[in-house]
């Protein structure tokens, strides 16, 4: 009989990766906690450096007044990783990258001089720097577990009002193809 061992020491190649956590968002708007949801894959180059693309999914975001619905903020990350083995098992991570972002709200428009009111779509496209760090702990050969903090600066170019901070804090389970 064989025995497979986790070894963060000699982790290369392809990886998968799907979480959830939580997002608190601070703004000058009541702050809200949302639901987060993320999907990435990745290339481990060796054990200390990895690129990662990503899809993150972070909740509803709190509208500037009651006319607007609230926005749905998601998008796009591509991040490069560096990781620091502590034993055969446990590595620590840093990340930094990119989040290209949307974020999709509606508001009521109330016409004047008795036309008709509409409801408008609004849709936001910004792109910005996204931070973390993280423990990773292998389960096998082949999955592990990550607990990882992220910091988002959402910046609506528009919207000066509606600036965000965000800290999401999430669990993944990566596979290693």
């Amino acid at each position: 009989m064989s025995v497979v061992q986790a070894d963060q020491l000699t982790d290369t190649g392809l990886y998968v990766s799907a979480g959830v956590g939580q997002n608190w968002i601070q703004s000058g708007l009541p702050e809200e906690n949302t639901t987060v949801l993320k999907v990435a894959a990745g290339w481990q180059f060796n054990p200390y450096l990895a690129l990662e693309l990503g899809y993150k999914d972070l909740g509803e975001y709190p509208a500037p007044n009651s006319l607007y619905s609230d926005f749905d903020v998601t998008g796009a990350t591509a991040s490069i990783i560096a990781q620091f083995p502590l034993s055969e098992r446990l590595a620590v991570y840093g990340k930094v990258g990119n989040f290209w972002w949307s974020a999709d709200s509606s508001f009521f428009f109330f016409s004047r001089n008795g036309g008709e009111n509409q409801l408008t779509i609004l849709e936001i496209d910004e792109s910005d720097i996204v931070y973390g760090l993280g423990l990773s702990y292998e389960l096998s050969q082949t999955l592990e577990i990550d607990l990882e903090y992220n910091a988002f600066d959402l910046e609506f170019s528009d919207w000066p009002n509606l600036n965000n901070k965000s800290s999401a804090l999430t669990v993944s389970l990566k596979y290693e193809l």
